[in-house]
């Protein structure tokens, strides 16, 4: 049951209402504060940046690639100091700038605490998009029309932003609105995520027409199969019937050049015709695919035909008592059982598994250490250890990072510090590749992969493995801990043999 804390509970309905909305009110100035504290930064590091260039020897301007941008450091500090993630944190950056320098009315709106924190760095966010000739006409018509309804308390939903500042630029400039269009065009991409519980999330950014293309399909084959008896909720059915979109027939024989032939293009895997030929000359039937109660679903077998390497590391935790733990390094993690079903039902199916040893260094070399270039196991290996890019906040994942030295590999005198050993390499992406190649951030790291961030400002971050491997370690502790703690706790919860008693033998343990 839900109790009321003390101080308002002694007030009636009106009060505590008026009090909920101060608190409101009072996180949206709050909100105000953020995001001018994430311009000041910009200024801040910007000033900075100019005072290094004035006051430094003649002729030591730092070149192009090794200059970071204002906001790209002020998003990294905010991500550490607010517990933001990157993609939060510049928004965040990006609002602050342009209601602080071009956006004078929200500006307004926002100080005085009218709008939310949220909502004004979405408004923000989508008017930098404007040109600089129509942003204030576009301002002033799309605050006019939610002002008035956020003081009356009717927030404006997301798609209703977008809608507005969308027909207002349309008004005000009506060839730069289709320019953005055509722009936008070039920004369509397909994410993917996995989940839990052999889930996972897919994201699409598509042109409106693809969209509706996409959606009536989805929506008239789940039809179909709910006519057909298909017994389960209309959206399982549209999530079966996206599903089926991506099987192949078994009977294609064109995809077989795909999987065998190198006669054309790379020699050793023969993909590059396969990725080049349409879609009907390799048997992806996308247009035929049978709807109803037995939805076609895709299985191992079809992603083979499309020429998708299926990798799977076994992580051996085995020896240390514990089941060893398969991921699967391309796609979502899944189990034994579901590999088993897959191959089985698979058309001539192959799968290249590799044993990983969890334990920390295994790969260590002293040849190696003294050398900058990393191998592709090791490469491999600290992938699997941080899941993503280290930097605190960040998410991009492994696989698209780079693996980087944390103490800087001496190239004069590999000797004197910077080894190619797994202590001393983390992923990071290439933007927080850059940020500590050229900031003034120090690094550092632990033996299990700790990375431990120290700012200029004196601020200290720490960020921990969260890949596959690191989470195999995490069990193995946990494991080897409860097995110590069962040996020096006894059922009465005290400590057995403690220093200065009568040791007991394995076999005498008190009952």
């Amino acid at each position: 049951m839900f109790a009321v804390p003390e101080g308002l509970g002694a007030l009636d309905m009106a009060a505590v209402s008026e009090a909920a909305r101060a608190a409101t009110l009072a996180q949206n100035r709050a909100g105000a504060t953020r995001l001018e504290a994430a311009y000041v930064l910009v200024e801040q590091f910007a000033r900075a940046a100019q005072t290094e260039d004035e006051q430094g020897p003649a002729g030591s301007r730092r070149p192009g690639y090794a200059r970071l941008a204002p906001a790209a450091r002020a998003r990294d500090h905010l991500v550490a100091a607010c517990q933001l993630t990157c993609w939060h944190a510049e928004r965040l950056v990006t609002a602050g700038v342009q209601i602080h320098t071009r956006l004078s009315r929200l500006c307004s709106v926002v100080g005085r605490g009218v709008m939310p924190e949220d909502l004004a760095v979405d408004i923000a966010c989508r008017l930098a998009e404007v040109p600089d000739a129509i942003v204030g006409d576009v301002e002033d018509e799309v605050l006019a029309r939610f002002t008035g309804d956020l003081e009356g308390g009717d927030r404006p939903s997301r798609s209703a932003v977008e809608s507005a500042i969308e027909d207002a630029v349309e008004r005000c400039d009506p060839a730069g609105a289709q320019e953005a269009a055509e722009a936008a065009a070039e920004t369509r991409e397909v994410r993917f995520r996995g989940g839990r519980n052999g889930m996972a999330t897919m994201w699409a950014k598509l042109t409106a027409a693809d969209a509706e293309l996409l959606r009536r399909r989805i929506d008239t084959d789940a039809a179909v199969a709910a006519a057909d008896g298909l017994d389960r909720p209309m959206a399982q059915s549209r999530a079966d019937a996206l599903a089926a979109l991506a099987v192949y027939p078994p009977d294609a024989a064109a995809c077989d050049t795909a999987t065998t032939g190198a006669s054309a293009g790379d020699p050793a895997t023969g993909t590059a015709d396969a990725a080049a030929a349409p879609a009907e000359e390799c048997g992806i039937e996308l247009g035929q695919v049978r709807v109803g109660a037995d939805l076609p679903r895709p299985s191992l077998g079809n992603a083979a035909r499309a020429g998708v390497p299926i990798r799977i590391s076994v992580i051996a935790s085995a020896v240390r008592g514990l089941p060893n733990r398969v991921e699967f390094v391309h796609g979502t993690y899944s189990s034994f059982e579901w590999l088993c079903t897959e191959l089985l039902e698979g058309d001539e199916a192959s799968v290249r598994f590799e044993l990983i040893d969890p334990a920390p260094g295994v790969l260590d070399n002293p040849e190696r250490a003294l050398r900058y270039v990393i191998t592709p196991a090791m490469a491999e290996r600290i992938r699997l250890r941080d899941g993503t890019c280290r930097h605190p906040g960040c998410s991009v994942p492994a696989k698209d990072c780079d693996v980087d030295h944390v103490i800087a590999f001496n190239t004069r005198d590999p000797e004197l510090g910077g080894p190619t050993t797994e202590w001393n390499l983390v992923c990071l992406c290439r933007k927080h590749h850059r940020e500590k190649t050229f900031g003034t951030n120090t690094y550092r790291t632990g033996p299990l992969g700790e990375l431990i961030i120290c700012t200029d400002t004196g601020h200290e971050h720490r960020t921990r493995p969260k890949g596959p491997l690191a989470r195999a370690r995490d069990a193995i502790r946990e494991r080897e801990w409860e097995a110590f703690a069962d040996r020096i706790i006894g059922p009465d919860g005290t400590l057995i043999n403690p220093p200065g008693h009568t040791r007991h033998g394995p076999h005498t343990r008190p009952a």
